[in-house]
């Protein structure tokens, strides 16, 4: 599709040659992206009945071949999503000679991003929106990225390697987790991260005669500074939450961050504004070139609005989840949305949670995999195809289309992440402000925990100057 002279936005729709549910299913994309994504969740989705689409955003091959090419950013923004499904919904009815009854849409991260971009921009598109860990504040994700690349990789002697990753998570569950944040004593996670310090861990510091079991006086200051969090150097105003402390070692981790091929993959929005030879990430001015890189891009990639009020309108749900243990983009930016929303009516939280509910997953990573108990249906596990307690998308079908309201999930851990093989843990996952509470007995059983209502709020919510 090419909604504009320079667009060339690449879309797969698969329709059901029998047994359609009468539902349209969008699904996001990942990174900058460049290429369908056609494996799950579209197969599973097919197979369970849904007309199913995904677009690689307008950025084929990849996102390094838009340099210079300001429609191509306009599609991977905000419009690649809108075309898609406008053009889904005509060829739905020319298959099936009607429209369908109901629109959803689901994706994480870059597509968590989308999600919300077409709750804001498109909301008569979608009835239903399952939002992952999403990037919304894009440019300033990706100014964060800068930051910690600077403080553990252009810093000599910073970069850590991942037996001292696994020493600092080490350091920080003893000193924050064990049951203090209301897990289970055993966990090797953080179930409610807020109230931990990277100040809090008894991390060894190196001397003359071991370098190994111990952090370096460099890396001790750039692990500071990557858990401070990317700021204004000029005001001190915060520009993106830090790293989510207990997520260090979680994959992707610090540790993919300190490779090569970052850059490549996660400095696109730089290349685009500053040039692809020219740009050093080095040389990044956290006052003024951040304002120069907004005003360029944060028009057309960032979602930070939260007037959701024509979205309501049109009767749409939303049912967020972010990982606790996300080392990409920290659960802090979905709390701090939520909690913009909430202010945005009126400090009415009953009201937000009538239509939008955030669940907090502990020890789950980005997305997907991470030590918790993060299984919510991305891999549909056998004979859990219609389950609303353990596929956060059949829960979202029901609260849209039968009014039950998603009170709780049930977040499930298979042995070596494969479904086709035995559950070792579930948990209860609780819509924000609860979190799981262990209350006793078996820490691998859901009844063991809970939910309970914990402190609101976040310490690392952005300066509102960055919210554009």
């Amino acid at each position: 599709m090419r909604p504009e002279s320079g667009s060339a936005i690449g879309v797969e729709l698969w329709l059901p040659a029998a047994g359609w549910n009468g539902r349209f299913l969008a699904t996001g994309n990942g990174g900058g992206g460049g290429r369908l994504s056609l494996g799950n969740p579209m197969m599973q989705n097919l197979k369970r009945g849904f007309a199913v689409a995904n677009s690689d955003l307008g950025t084929a091959p990849n996102v390094l071949t838009t340099m210079g090419q300001p429609a191509r950013w306009r599609d991977f923004g905000h419009r690649a999503n809108h075309e898609m499904t406008r053009a889904a919904r005509r060829f739905i009815k020319a298959f099936y000679g009607r429209l369908p009854q109901y629109s959803y849409f689901m994706g994480c991260s870059t597509g968590g991003q989308q999600a919300l971009v077409n709750a804001q921009l498109y909301p008569a598109d979608y009835d239903g929106i399952l939002v992952g860990a999403p990037a919304q504040d894009r440019t300033h994700i990706h100014m964060s990225f800068v930051w910690n690349w600077n403080a553990l990789v252009e810093t000599p002697g910073s970069r850590l390697s991942n037996a001292k990753l696994d020493l600092v998570h080490n350091a920080i569950i003893k000193a924050c987790g064990r049951g203090k944040d209301g897990g289970a004593p055993g966990d090797t996670y953080l179930t409610d991260p807020r109230g931990c310090r990277f100040e809090d861990a008894d991390v060894p510091r190196c001397t003359a005669g071991d370098q190994e079991n111990c952090l370096t006086d460099a890396q001790f200051l750039a692990l500071h500074k990557v858990y401070g969090g990317a700021v204004n150097p000029r005001s001190g105003e915060r520009i993106y939450a830090p790293v989510a402390i207990g997520s260090e070692a979680a994959p992707p981790g610090l540790g993919a961050q300190q490779l090569g091929t970052w850059p490549l993959t996660q400095f696109y929005a730089f290349y685009w504004v500053f040039g692809r030879d020219t740009f050093e990430p080095a040389s990044f001015d956290f006052d003024r070139d951040v304002d120069r890189v907004d005003g360029e891009l944060a028009g057309i990639l960032n979602a930070n609005s939260t007037d959701l009020a024509p979205f309501r309108r049109h009767g749409g749900k939303i049912l967020w989840y972010h990982g606790l243990s996300d080392p990409v983009i920290p659960f802090d930016t979905s709390i701090d949305y939520y909690e913009r929303a909430v202010r945005a009516n009126g400090g009415d939280l009953a009201a937000v949670q009538d239509y939008m509910r955030l669940f907090l997953v502990p020890g789950m990573a980005h997305c997907v995999r991470g030590p918790g108990a993060w299984n919510i249906g991305q891999d549909v596990a056998p004979g859990t195809e219609t389950s609303v307690d353990r596929d956060a998308l059949v829960a979202l079908v029901q609260w849209v289309e039968k009014g039950r309201v998603p009170a709780q999930l049930t977040g499930t851990r298979f042995e070596k992440d494969d479904v086709r093989k035995p559950i070792v843990a579930q948990r209860p996952l609780c819509p924000y402000p609860a979190f799981p509470y262990y209350s006793g007995g078996d820490p691998a059983l859901a009844n063991s925990f809970r939910c309970k209502v914990r402190t609101r709020g976040t310490a690392h919510a952005s300066a509102a100057r960055y919210l554009n």
